[in-house]
């Protein structure tokens, strides 16, 4: 189960932070984006996230988030690419684990996907419950085609061609969001 992360230097929560030697922003941008990710999973609606907020929650001042980022906005971009990458890394993980057999793949990708929604809600909620324009990574036509493609990967070891495979995988992916959502705490979907 994923916890929220203490800051990484231990301070407590408000304290101010130290300022950065030059040359040092990236580590600020990092605690910026960190900070920003473990309020949005926190939240029930990520938009109700604030930039003092995550200036409070660093130890910065709020003008200090626009040296890295130039709005609210590009800030939650990034922490949706970054939770989309956390996703992804979850899911060729899963892919990793179980081996060459198409079926014990599949069933891997069930499991990662359904441990993530369960173990990381926020992060689950604010994949796939926002509508944040994203960059695509290059060669992407939509926003988790990589980790779509994997699962198409996997089914392709069993259907009659490539648009079955696709098919297939968009029924399952289709599924097992479902499943998941349907057993949220706010529903009694058995």
């Amino acid at each position: 189960m994923v916890t929220r992360a203490a800051p990484s230097d231990q301070r407590s929560r408000n304290a101010r932070r130290s300022v950065a030697a030059r040359g040092d922003g990236g580590r600020l941008r990092e605690e910026i984006l960190d900070a920003a990710i473990a309020l949005v999973e926190e939240l029930d609606d990520p938009w109700r996230l604030s930039l003092r907020a995550v200036a409070r929650e660093v130890g910065v001042a709020a003008t200090s988030i626009y040296l890295h980022f130039d709005s609210l906005e590009s800030l939650l971009q990034a922490v949706k690419s970054r939770l989309w990458s956390r996703f992804g890394d979850e899911m060729v993980e899963a892919d990793e684990q179980a081996g060459p057999n198409p079926f014990d793949r599949i069933v891997g990708f069930g499991r990662a996907y359904v441990r993530f929604a369960a173990e990381q809600p926020g992060a689950f909620r604010t994949l796939f419950a926002t509508t944040w324009n994203l960059e695509l990574p290059h060669g992407d036509s939509f926003v988790g085609e990589s980790q779509f493609e994997l699962i198409v990967d996997a089914l392709a070891e069993v259907s009659s061609d490539r648009e079955d495979a696709v098919r297939r995988a968009t029924q399952l992916w289709c599924g097992l969001h479902g499943m998941v959502v349907l057993r949220t705490p706010l529903s009694r979907f058995p």
